[in-house]
């Protein structure tokens, strides 16, 4: 009997280690799989279908550019989603007759993005933090600005306005999307 009980003792603790063991891969199981599931994968969407701005034909020709702020229905990440998320501004304006005769101009100053606001009196564009000035037609007149205000895509379909969305880097000569 003396020599059955370190036997008895060794099968049990690892009985007792085994069963814990077991305990601890079921909690740690899926506690590793909730921090790891966005791993790999692209964790915030937001729309990439175009924002329809309403009737094309409330801009017209000779009108100061109109500043519309495009809000998306929903921005969702790994864990939650967002609703009516503004996600920038852009200023729209007619420059002609035409059906496609529509400019559009994201509202960030390229230099340090900083939001870009319309100079009635002086008809251009201006970015009071560093007063970067842009024509109308969104070229680069004065200022730190190493490039003009970026072009947005805009089309016009059965009469509605539709801009696709774009972020561009700040503080470079080129247009690079983020």
């Amino acid at each position: 009997m003396a020599d059955s009980d370190p036997d008895r003792r060794k099968f049990l603790q690892i009985a007792t280690c085994a069963i814990g063991g077991g305990v601890g891969l079921v909690v740690a199981v899926p506690a590793l799989q909730l921090i790891s599931d966005p791993a790999g994968k692209q964790t915030i969407t937001s729309p990439s279908a175009p924002f329809d701005l309403g009737p094309a034909e409330r801009f017209r020709v000779g009108e100061p550019p109109r500043k519309i702020e495009i809000v998306a229905p929903v921005i969702q990440d790994a864990w939650t989603a967002a609703r009516d998320v503004v996600l920038g501004a852009a200023w729209i304006r007619r420059v002609g007759p035409g059906a496609n005769e529509i400019d559009a101009r994201s509202a960030t100053c390229p230099h340090l993005g900083c939001a870009v606001g319309w100079d009635a009196a002086r008809g251009n564009y201006l970015c009071p933090c560093h007063d970067s000035r842009f024509a109308a037609s969104g070229d680069k007149l004065t200022g730190p600005s190493e490039r003009g205000l970026d072009a947005l895509p805009v089309q016009i379909v059965e009469g509605r306005l539709k801009l696709t969305w774009e972020r561009y880097r700040t503080g470079q000569s080129t247009k690079e999307r983020l």
